[in-house]
């Protein structure tokens, strides 16, 4: 994989991140403080770098030593969760222990989430690439 696919991947990530973590913030205000009418700028620069961070740790798949798929995965969630439980102390999104701890717990669960969504959808890619195969060589065979 090359420098220019691990910037597409982080684009895309970045901004995927950014939205969703806006939408959650809109719940979250609406369910936990209804009173709270409209988010600061500086909330919405905050979370902007809180995305920025959370992309980072992709690049672990992207370093060229030959190490397993499964150990860049570990050191792929290890960074994560070290990096949002400072950057979400830092803007405020849990200020205790216990605090820090769902936000751990709901960092881990999104991760693994993310992780099954794109397994499925590679799982479908897999299976429409075969179909296309599949039906190119029937094709071939019927030339000769």
């Amino acid at each position: 994989m090359d420098k220019n696919e691990m910037i597409h991947t982080m684009t895309i990530q970045y901004f995927v991140i950014y939205t969703l973590s806006m939408i959650a913030t809109i719940l979250f205000c609406h369910i936990d403080q209804p009173q709270i009418k409209m988010i600061s700028v500086n909330y919405l620069a905050q979370v902007a770098v809180f995305s920025l961070f959370a992309c980072l740790p992709t690049m672990v798949y992207y370093f060229k030593q030959p190490q397993n798929i499964a150990v860049k995965n570990i050191i792929h969630t290890i960074l994560l969760e070290m990096i949002l439980l400072i950057a979400g102390y830092h803007i405020g999104m849990y200020h205790d222990l216990f605090g820090g701890c769902l936000f751990f717990v709901t960092v881990f669960v999104v991760d693994i989430l993310v992780r099954i969504f794109n397994y499925l959808n590679d799982c479908h890619m897999a299976n429409e690439i075969n179909k296309a195969l599949k039906n190119r060589k029937g094709d071939d065979y019927e030339k000769y």
